[in-house]
């Protein structure tokens, strides 16, 4: 796991102090080493957390005839199968590294090489022969590229922050994505929320030629849920535990001692199930808890490290935390409303005390139906074969449903679910001459839900989220947290194999209706646990990595006041873009999550003009 970064000067040469501090300033991202490497206009660096080959995997790295030149963040999970396919095409390779197998790989096939890659990886190549920079993100976006523009100069980056040593820097804010930020809690790409930086989506490339010619974002990759297998329960049963297990090992991968997250869920804990299965050795496993009962899994935490006799570590999140909030501002770069992310910095924290690599549970939900807002979405849709009621019996069933459900699969009743500020919220709080920033879609949700027309109901929304909510937040939380500590997270969950097998399982199987009528997600995974542990462990209700933000912002919480003293203040930095009483009744609301947003929004602003 490393850090990247590189820059064109349209008007001169390179600066070397320019992409010198580029990387320096994410120096957190790789403090094991750093390079950077100047071509007449242009310059690309990086900063390297050492992993796999600690010798002879230094970057920038080139092809024998340095033709090629290449800065790179992530791992790939098939590189020795690539090597020696690469081999018997006469690659002769220098080093052990999969940096150098991406290089040979685009050296031979071009921009077709992402195709055949499996892992993270947000890589970009500079070809001094056809003087363009070729710039490519891994299928989920687990691994992050920034790029910047204005009339003079063109850069791209693992963080936003590298930006602000670009002469000239361009920090107008884009209201619209500050719109997207109150609405869902995250920026989705393209949009940044400064105008002149955009995301590189996931599983997309770009090429930006050294004269300024940028291409489009173009789309090597994306999940289908189309076609289905038949299989019985107990061969998909078979199927899941082979494919996820192999996951796990292709995912162990390293040089370095690593261990794996485990909050007691069902996704850590059959993460952590499979790596006790494969290593010879105690798995180290790490977990957060809370003193509020209400958030605190670590009982079951506890309950999975004793059943796979795991070496387990553990800390308490306390209110006093939140003095973290200006450290973490300042490593995501922009506004940022998942108040996970504070836990996830101390589990990444508690981590790194004793390993370089771990593991996680993330995107199980996704992959394999899991969250609560799927089953709410099941409920309340128009009936299908599945829900035992004959269609002809919907519309009488319509005029009992309750009146705020629309009672259809649109865009606008999945947004119902996930919103944090809706529509009536965001219109009180915007000042009259920012009210255009607020738009009726976020940023390309629209198109996304056309593209689900054809599936499933629960196919469509774990697509919504795979485009959306698992890369801009999910997978954005764990990237900054982990890499604030040089830590580096693998997801083997969130696998090109794993996803591709996935969706060719019926509905049916992974989310239905249990013995009590009620709908029951994630249901392969579970029973894949369930001779590991009782009923009440496998079945309980889903708690996630929330903080207790109804306490700790309540008339009594600890951080009620500093709520008061930053938010409310009248000179506040939000006070700019809204309206103050609108603010005043946000924060006495019982919306705890606007509270939120409005904290941190706060913090950025701050940090932003100064």
């Amino acid at each position: 796991m490393c850090g990247i970064g590189g820059y064109i000067n349209l008007k001169a040469k390179a600066d070397e102090s320019v992409i010198k501090q580029m990387t320096d300033s994410i120096a957190h991202r790789g403090p094991d080493g750093f390079g950077h490497k100047i071509f007449e206009n242009a310059a690309i660096g990086h900063r390297r957390l050492s992993i796999i080959d600690l010798a002879s995997g230094a970057q920038p790295m080139s092809n024998v005839n340095e033709t090629l030149w290449i800065t790179f963040n992530g791992e790939i999970y098939n590189y020795l199968e690539l090597k020696t396919e690469l081999k018997k095409l006469d690659v002769v390779f220098k080093t052990n590294s999969d940096t150098e197998v991406i290089i040979y790989a685009y050296e031979k096939w071009g921009a077709n090489c992402v195709n055949k890659l499996r892992g993270m990886f947000a890589f970009a190549i500079l070809d001094t022969t056809k003087k363009e920079i070729f710039i490519a993100r891994d299928h989920f976006g687990i691994k992050p590229v920034y790029i910047y523009t204005d009339k003079n100069s063109i850069a791209f980056g693992s963080e936003i922050q590298q930006f602000k040593f670009i002469p000239g820097f361009d920090s107008s804010i884009n209201n619209i994505a500050l719109d997207n930020f109150l609405w869902l809690q995250y920026i989705p790409a393209p949009l940044t929320i400064f105008n002149s930086v955009q995301k590189l989506k996931p599983a997309h490339h770009i090429t930006i030629s050294l004269n300024g010619k940028i291409s489009e974002q173009k789309q090597y990759w994306d999940i289908s849920y189309s076609k289905k297998q038949v299989k019985t329960k107990e061969e998909w049963l078979e199927a899941t535990n082979d494919v996820i297990k192999k996951s796990v090992e292709a995912h162990l991968l390293s040089d370095v001692p690593f261990g794996a997250f485990l909050s007691g869920g069902i996704d850590s804990t059959l993460v952590v199930k499979y790596m006790s299965e494969i290593l010879p050795k105690k798995v180290k496993t790490f977990s957060i808890g809370f003193e509020e009962e209400a958030y605190n899994e670590l009982k079951y935490s506890e309950l999975a490290a004793k059943e796979f006799n795991t070496e387990h570590y553990t800390q308490i999140v306390k209110p006093n935390a939140l003095d973290l909030l200006p450290k973490l501002v300042k490593h995501y770069g922009e506004p940022f409303g998942d108040s996970s992310a504070l836990p996830t910095y101390y589990v990444c924290e508690l981590a790194k005390k004793h390993v370089t690599m771990v593991l996680s549970g993330d995107g199980g939900d996704e992959c394999f139906a899991g969250y609560g807002s799927y089953l709410h979405w099941m409920k309340y849709m128009p009936v299908n074969h599945r829900s035992g009621l004959k269609k002809t019996l919907y519309p009488h069933l319509e005029k009992i449903l309750p009146a705020r459900y629309p009672k259809k699969d649109t865009l606008n009743y999945w947004l119902g679910h996930i919103e944090y500020l809706d529509n009536n919220w965001r219109s009180k709080l915007w000042k009259d001459e920012f009210r255009a920033a607020q738009k009726n879609k976020p940023e390309g949700f629209e198109s996304f839900f056309d593209h689900t027309k054809k599936y499933s109901m629960a196919n469509k929304v774990q697509y919504m989220d795979a485009k959306t909510y698992m890369p801009y937040d999910i997978l954005t939380k764990v990237d900054i947290a982990s890499m604030c500590h040089s830590l580096e997270v693998r997801t083997p969950l969130i696998d090109k194999e794993v996803w591709e097998f996935a969706a060719t399982i019926p509905e049916e199987f992974n989310i239905n209706k249990d013995g009590k009528n009620n709908w029951e997600g994630k249901l392969l995974l579970k029973q894949l646990l369930a001779k590991h542990f009782p009923h009440e462990f496998i079945y309980r209700k889903k708690q996630g990595f929330a903080i207790p933000l109804e306490k700790w912002f309540s008339n009594e919480g600890q951080l009620r006041e500093k709520l008061n003293d930053s938010v409310l203040a009248k000179n506040s930095n939000i006070s700019s873009f809204f309206d103050h009483n609108a603010i005043n009744e946000l924060v006495h609301s019982k919306n705890t999550g606007g509270m939120w947003l409005m904290l941190f929004l706060e913090e950025w602003l701050s940090q932003f003009k100064n």
